[in-house]
This record gives structure tokens, sequence and C-alpha cells, in this order.
């Protein structure tokens, strides 16, 4: 199986957090796509004729982090312009275009299952975790009383 490549084999998809594919992520079996999303050019749109929508769809899609799994890993733009152009047919009620689109969805990692599968997980924003304020941890009023001794 090619690295980063679609499993064959059936089962559960690999738990990112098991003793196995922590192992497994430490010698680099696992590849981290960046949270931002892919920041280098959008290919041009491989076909002779596209849609407004096509092309708002196709440049969206090359800037999630998917898209930089794509560039890494070579896959051909006309694979994504063809999920583009069956999930905007999807879109006008075509059925069989519908079927298709969510078969290209997990061949390209479009979905947390199919992103297990193929070992790739996003990398945490640590910008943004530092931005969010710490939770703060609430006590019952119970646990707050003190017991007071009355005896008079």
């Amino acid at each position: 199986m090619p690295k980063g490549g679609a499993r064959i084999n059936s089962g559960p998809p690999p738990d990112p957090k098991s003793l196995r594919s922590s192992a497994q992520a430490a010698a680099g079996d696992w590849l981290t796509l960046p949270a931002g999303g892919h920041v280098g050019p959008v290919p041009i749109w491989p076909f002779p004729k596209g849609s407004t929508r096509e092309r708002a769809v196709w440049a969206k899609l090359w800037r999630t982090p998917q898209a930089a799994a794509w560039v890494k890993l070579s896959v051909w733009p006309n694979d994504v312009a063809l999920f583009v152009r069956l999930s905007v047919d999807a879109e006008q009620g075509d059925i069989k275009a519908a079927s298709e689109a969510r078969q290209w969805n997990d061949r390209l990692g479009l979905n947390p299952d199919a992103m297990l599968r193929k070992r790739w997980r996003i990398s945490t924003d640590e910008v943004e975790a530092k931005r969010k304020p710490a939770e703060v941890k609430r006590t019952s009023s119970r646990s707050r009383l003190k017991v007071v001794d009355g005896g008079s």
C-alpha cells in the first residue's frame, strides 16, 4: 500500500489515539495536513468548459487541508475536477452523479472516515488553542460549604 493511500482491508479504520497507531505515527505512517488548508497556487481548471459553480467549488476545494495531501501525493487535478463536476451535477438532483460524487469524496479523503483510512490527520492550530480561554472548573455549591461548630 502506498503511503497515504486508501486501505483495501475491511474492518474499522485505524484509531490515531491507539498505542499501535501512535507507534506508527512516530514512524511517520500518518500524514499531517495543515489546519489552515493548502496555501499554494490553485491549479488551473483542467477541463475545456466549466460552469461558474464548478469553478467556485474547485477554488474552495483547493484551500482545504486535503488539498495539501493531493499536492504532496501527486493526485491528478483531473480527479478533483471530476469530483467537482459530479458534485455540482448532484446539487442539481442527478442521483447517479450523487452516488459517484460520494465515492470520489472518499477517494479524495474529504470526510473524517476516509481521512482515518488514509491515515491523514489535520494539525492542531496551536495559536487558536492558546487564544481560547481556559475552561473554568465549576464546583457545586455543596462542595463549597464548610462545617461550622455551632456549640454554644
